[in-house]
């Protein structure tokens, strides 16, 4: 009986001695993380970000259960130091962190204050995804906090198959210039080529660079000869983007944006706009000799005619 109780105050002191060291020094200790993970990089980067103060587990998900089985594939050898880690959108969201994203969703993006909103790209399917914080904040703690890489705009944005689209994807980031702008010595307004029904890519070619694409020999990098769904792009996406929140270009090819060229016709498109300008000045000023039109003849002689001293 004794050596029972002896046993049992043992087992409630080791376990208490446990949970405060996985509690008080493991979870708030960051530097922990890396006896058992290959982070040393990415910690490094941590210390210099602004979530420096933030501990791993405030952000990741990763529980007890995820300890046990870790320590579990350890023994076996089949644990992978380099596992894929999760970040809740409810974490970022959580009191005291970005919990006023979604209420103050509207935000000044990039030098050039592209107004970005955020509760569309959460609350709906955007191009069949659902998106999550790290679609596009891929990059959390690794250099600067909450910086957004352009590539991951250009990725979605850019992807336009119907040319009917294209004005309206250029046209959230591009105002409509309002202002003659000077092209090769001529001024040249934006309005009526829009309104005649020209596209931003009639002029400007050379728009974006890369389709983006994901070739197949990628999925070998993570699967051993598991490409047929390679072809299912809802399936994949959930997996890899919702479920997984893999980054975009761990997959995708980039696509380049910026440097824009001009196409060979906008010079004809100029010249149809001064040409039907021209016709325009003609119509509105015509010739000191040209006869009144038709209908108004009779309104300027019809009175000569009818007075008597004409007669």
């Amino acid at each position: 009986m004794k050596i029972a109780v002896i046993f049992f105050v043992i087992l409630i002191l080791l376990t208490a001695t446990t949970y405060f060291f996985v509690k008080e020094v493991m979870i708030q200790k960051p530097v922990m993380c890396r006896y058992c993970h290959f982070i040393t990089p990415y910690y490094n980067k941590w210390e210099r970000s602004t979530h420096r103060m933030v501990p791993c587990l405030k952000c990741h998900e990763y529980g007890p259960l995820n300890a046990i089985s870790g320590q579990l594939r350890f023994i076996a050898g089949t644990y992978n130091p380099r596992p894929l880690t999760k970040v809740p959108d409810s974490n970022c969201l959580q009191q005291g962190c970005h919990d006023r994203r979604l209420i103050e969703s509207k935000v000044s993006f990039t030098k050039w204050n592209i107004v970005f909103d955020h509760k569309p790209h959460f609350t709906k399917h955007r191009r069949g995804i659902d998106l999550h914080c790290r679609s596009c904040h891929s990059d959390i703690v690794q250099g600067e906090h909450m910086k957004v890489s352009m590539n991951v705009c250009f990725l979605c944005h850019l992807n336009i198959q119907d040319n009917t689209e294209h004005k309206k994807r250029c046209t959230v980031c591009h105002k409509e210039p309002k202002k003659n702008v000077k092209y090769r010595g001529v001024l040249f307004n934006h309005i009526k080529p829009l309104e005649k029904g020209y596209l931003c890519i009639s002029c400007h070619s050379s728009v974006k660079i890369g389709e983006g694409n994901v070739p197949r020999e990628k999925c070998f990098f993570c699967h051993i000869n598991r490409t047929e769904k390679y072809k299912d792009v809802v399936f994949v996406h959930q997996q890899h983007v919702t479920a997984k929140q893999i980054d975009c270009f761990f997959c995708h090819q980039f696509v380049e944006h910026g440097n824009i060229k001009m196409s060979k016709d906008v010079e004809k498109i100029i010249k149809g706009m001064t040409d039907d300008k021209r016709e325009q000045n003609k119509l509105e000023t015509p010739g000191r000799c040209q006869a009144p039109p038709d209908e108004n003849i009779k309104q300027v002689y019809l009175p000569l005619i009818m007075n008597p001293a004409f007669n």
